[in-house]
Parts: structure tokens; sequence; C-alpha cells
């Protein structure tokens, strides 16, 4: 019988990461949250709406926010184009559109470094940890926080009914 040290996790190391750009910074989503890249041509304005909800997308008839993390970290929002491409990722029933630059792949989840209490940033409590990479670390977003901090911002989500 062989017996694995207690600080190894088999399921940690087969588990993968989908890493993207986010304002030139890479982001990880774990794989088992993000559902596909899309690139919306055309989405719904919704007034008076917070800036980073940029609108609502129709995807095969689910009806989903599409929506700007970028002010979250501090970064500069992104420019509203038409064409935008995301990651539509889903956990605990939500399903949102987040708006990335670029998909880069994806990395097994290992070298993760838990997230620290950092400075008491908003941005702190979105961060699971960082996987530490020869090239630089990426960090890995908790997307239950990030998708809670938006709040009920989000919320719109169904089935799309013929008009």
């Amino acid at each position: 019988m062989t017996t694995l040290p207690a600080e190894s996790n088999p399921a940690l190391h087969q588990a993968r990461v989908c890493v993207v750009t986010l304002a030139g910074y890479r982001f990880a989503v774990e794989v088992r949250s993000a559902r596909e890249v899309v690139v919306f041509d055309d989405y719904t304005v919704v007034p008076l709406a917070p800036a980073h909800l940029l609108g609502v997308a129709n995807l095969r008839g689910t009806i989903m926010p599409v929506v700007d993390i970028r002010p979250l970290f501090g970064l500069t929002p992104a420019s509203a184009d038409r064409d935008v491409r995301a990651l539509v990722v889903e956990r605990d029933g939500v399903q949102a559109g987040l708006l990335i630059d670029e998909v880069l792949g994806l990395e097994p989840l290992e070298g993760l470094v838990l997230a620290e209490v950092g400075d008491g940033s908003v941005a702190d409590d979105m961060v699971a940890g960082r996987l530490e990479r020869e090239d630089g670390a990426i960090t890995l977003l908790d997307l239950g926080a990030v998708l809670a901090a938006m709040g009920g911002d989000i919320g719109v989500q169904g089935e799309a009914r013929p008009g």
C-alpha cells in the first residue's frame, strides 16, 4: 500500500485553469467554471446599468450579462466595441460573459500559492491565489467572489422569448 504525503492532492494536480489576458495582465479561471469563449457581435446596452455591465447578449437562447471586470481590479475599462470577446463562466447557477482580451490557453493548477490578506482592496476578496510560473505569476480568480461582487447587477439571465 502506497501512502501519499498529506500535502499532496492528486485532484489538484489534475485540475486545470483557462488563462486569459485583461489589459496586459494574466488571469485564470478554473476550467470547471469556464464554459466557452465567444465573440458577441451584438449586445443590448442596459440603461442606467453600472459601468461594469456592458449589456446583455443572447447566446443560443440564453440571455446573459456581458461584464467588464477590469475596473474591479483597478484596470482601465475596455472600450465599448460591438464585437467583444468573452469567456462564458458559470458558478452557483449564475452565468456571465466576462470580457477578455485574449485566451492564452490551459494550464495545470500546480504551483498554486493561496491568496494572502493584501492591502484590503476590493480585489483581495476576488483572488483565490497565484499560479507561480517562470515567466511570472498568473492571478487565479475566485469566480464566486467576482460574481458576488457584481451582486444583483448581473442577475439577468434566462431563456430568450420570441418577440
